[in-house]
């Protein structure tokens, strides 16, 4: 599903192709998507692992949005502001690190934010 400017000015329109799961966890990703207006939804499931490296912080979850530079997931892990990650697919086509930009904390869960340290040429399209 792409995400669409509302005309009103109002937030986005993503009314169309919604499936029937949880809409507030869809409304609290579309707030922070908000933010990252050139973005699309992707499905990318990765590893998250917090850094330094050989910290035992780690944690599977889904890329939910992306542009060139940033990611938003769902993480289990506490995260705060300028906190770095590493972040791994299965096959190993998007292994980059990345710092933490913003962090919305929901009743249930948590979003993250990131952008990427290193300029990933065409990431979504590779994967």
């Amino acid at each position: 599903m792409a995400f669409s400017r509302d005309i009103r000015g109002h937030g986005l329109d993503t009314t169309s192709g919604r499936d029937g799961g949880d809409h507030s966890a869809f409304t609290e990703l579309d707030r922070l998507a908000q933010f990252f207006p050139e973005g699309t939804r992707v499905k990318v499931p990765v590893e998250v692992v917090r850094l330094p490296l050989g910290s035992s912080e780690r944690a599977s979850t889904v890329l939910e949005y992306g542009t060139s530079r940033e990611v938003i997931f769902r993480c289990a892990l506490p995260m705060e502001f300028g906190d770095r990650v590493r972040l791994t697919n299965k096959d190993g086509s998007l292994d980059v690190e990345a710092e933490i930009t913003a962090v919305q904390i929901g009743a249930s869960e948590t979003l993250v934010a990131a952008r990427f340290t290193n300029e990933i040429p065409n990431w979504i399209i590779k994967l």
